[in-house]
């Protein structure tokens, strides 16, 4: 260990293979993320889960039945079973597109992700009071605490992810969805040059 901080770059050899990432500050964007070396993003434009969970308490089915209603229905949504309060982050970058109580589904909280993705978080135990309706969010910001409002036997997150409107499984659409965008091509010259001072520093 040489002192805390943020981690510049790393590299992972597998096999043989060597991954490298490279911690890089867009100055148009104001936005650190890490890069390969061809300026391609090494992250997910989603995260895969968007609520550290104890357990899965129901899966993504068309045919489930409902613990509270007493008949079967569908599903269209992951349960994440978590302790009361813990945070929720958004998935991805987007817009909040409703905040509010909505029927069984208690407080809920709806993202908007460009013109084809949306996210909905459920049940929630309360907001973020910094969240609004029509406010942009960036993704990992929390945006509420779970909770067990609406038709809930219990604190849980009901997460849902839908592309053009129809209801996706949360748990196997990550493995469809594209990384975040790369560094565009004015961009790479600067980020090429940073590289290269990184790697001339002593040390």
């Amino acid at each position: 260990k040489v002192k805390d901080g943020d981690i510049i770059a790393a590299e992972f050899i597998n096999d043989g293979d060597a991954y490298l990432a490279v911690r890089y500050t867009n100055p148009e964007t104001g936005r650190t993320e890490y890069y390969n070396p061809e300026g391609k993003s090494l992250r997910k434009e989603f995260l895969r889960t968007p609520v550290n969970f104890t357990r899965i308490s129901s899966r993504f089915t068309n045919k489930r039945y409902h613990p509270v209603l007493k008949k079967w229905r569908s599903h269209k949504g992951v349960d994440y079973a978590a302790k009361r309060g813990t945070p929720i982050r958004a998935a991805g970058d987007g817009k909040v597109t409703f905040k509010g109580t909505k029927g069984g589904y208690g407080r809920v909280i709806e993202i908007k992700h460009g013109s084809k993705y949306t996210t909905v978080y459920a049940h929630l135990n309360s907001y973020n009071k910094k969240i609004r309706t029509g406010r942009k969010v960036k993704q990992g910001q929390t945006i509420g605490y779970v909770g067990s409002s609406g038709l809930a036997t219990g604190p849980h997150l009901h997460y849902e992810f839908r592309v053009n409107g129809v209801h996706r499984n949360p748990r196997t659409i990550h493995k469809q969805l594209p990384k975040a965008k790369a560094l565009p091509s004015d961009e790479l010259p600067r980020f090429r040059l940073a590289d290269v001072e990184r790697r001339a520093r002593p040390g």
